[in-house]
């Protein structure tokens, strides 16, 4: 199989963060206005509680599926081994996530009375397994991705502007997101059926098992990732209620716009260097400095814009009476160029590298500190609380990373000729 442009995919990536996160900008102002802060923060909360399901069947596949599809596509018949199992161990996570999430949904008295909520925002975790994105990443397919998530999110926008009417509608948001992610999934697959790319069989058990196993290696780094992201919206709801974390979920929401600037070349970029790093030391090196470059120019100018702007788009976006939000967004605004050094440093050079444990030790040190400091920020502080919360835990994420390779050497050119 040739070798996909790299330039390219990262285009294609750029086309993915648009449909993932401007168009969602784009009916924003509309569900701020029409649901109110109180509805538009049960929906977040919602859609927080569901990302930790959708963590489960992600297992870690998006790096280790992805980068064992990377090593191996020149081989149709290990790719075809490796979909097929990671496919059906991701449904095998679905049903056991169904299984929690009704659990935990049912027993839990402050959950309960929105459980159609939560049922609906589960739609999101089923679409998860449906479109394979690790596989398509892989293979550096990545304007597949990019078609499919643009037209359906896209096609999204018009039911919601259509039917969203009042706060009692609420619900139909996380229908018509999550019917929006099912449909992506199913044209996916019918791409990849049509594309003959894999030929279906029914993976035997052991062949599952071992791709639960190597993604279950890094299962514990996307946890602890998890713990100290979303976890600060979810402890903040529960802690300072619904109005709190709509303030914090806007605010979060244009950050993760602009820090999405950079999701492209992240993507990109891992299953390239994952390649070069066991083929050609030297072109990974020059190709990991001339990325981080791109980093600091493209997350610092998001950085400083976010700052700057930070009451203007809090007015045009969420209104007055979400004005409290420009605080939350001020301290949140140096997030991208901090967490686009540590993708470089963490996903880009430790992963490819095989520095495992060391990652995984860091992010759940991460994790530890953001347990231990979101409940009382957010108790005394409220949502500006919730954001020197994530401020404070992914510094601390980045300069480990930095002093753990500066001390293995993989700072400087010549560990990198000799791996």
């Amino acid at each position: 199989m040739t070798t996909p442009c790299l330039r390219t995919n990262i285009a294609a990536m750029g086309v993915v963060q648009i449909s993932n996160y401007v168009i969602p900008l784009i009916t924003l102002p509309y569900l701020t206005r029409v649901l109110g802060a109180e509805a538009f923060g049960k929906v977040a909360f919602a859609q927080v509680v569901m990302t930790y399901f959708v963590l489960l069947v992600d297992y870690g596949f998006s790096w280790s599926a992805t980068r064992k599809v990377a090593a191996n596509r020149s081989d149709p018949a290990e790719v075809n081994r490796i979909f097929a199992a990671t496919w059906v161990a991701q449904w095998l996570l679905v049903l056991l996530a169904a299984v929690i999430a009704a659990g935990v949904i049912m027993v839990t008295d402050r959950l309960r009375p929105d459980a159609p909520l939560y049922a609906a925002a589960f739609i999101t975790v089923i679409a998860s397994a449906l479109f394979p994105i690790w596989f398509l990443q892989g293979l550096e397919r990545l304007q597949v991705v990019a078609a499919l998530q643009l037209l359906t999110r896209g096609l999204a926008l018009i039911p919601i502007f259509l039917l969203i009417r009042q706060p009692s509608d609420a619900i139909w948001v996380l229908i018509i997101q999550g019917g929006a992610a099912m449909l992506a999934g199913v044209l996916s697959l019918w791409w990849i059926h049509r594309q003959s790319i894999v030929a279906w069989y029914r993976p035997r058990w052991p062949e599952i098992r071992g791709v639960l196993r190597e993604g279950g290696a890094l299962f514990g780094s996307r946890v602890s990732i998890s713990l100290y992201t979303t976890l600060v919206p979810l402890v903040l709801g529960w802690v300072a209620g619904p109005v709190a974390l709509a303030y914090f979920n806007l605010a979060d929401k244009l950050r993760s716009a602009a820090q999405s600037l950079l999701v492209p070349l992240s993507q990109a970029l891992f299953p390239r260097m994952s390649h070069l790093v066991q083929n050609d030391g030297e072109a990974a090196y020059t190709l990991i400095k001339r990325s981080a470059l791109a980093v600091v120019l493209i997350a610092g100018s998001a950085s400083l814009s976010l700052w700057a702007l930070s009451d203007w788009l809090i007015l045009l976006l969420g209104g007055q009476d979400f004005a409290p939000a420009a605080q939350v967004l001020r301290w949140l605004a140096p997030l991208p160029l901090v967490i686009g050094l540590s993708n470089v440093l963490g996903v880009q050079i430790m992963l490819p590298h095989g520095i495992n444990r060391g990652f995984n030790l860091i992010l759940a040190s991460a994790a530890a500190i953001s347990l231990l400091l979101i409940g009382p920020m957010a108790q005394h502080w409220g949502a500006p609380g919730a954001a020197q919360t994530m401020l404070l835990v992914e510094l601390w994420v980045t300069g480990s990373m930095a002093v753990l390779l500066w001390r293995k050497g993989y700072l400087s050119a010549l560990q990198w000729r000799n791996t």
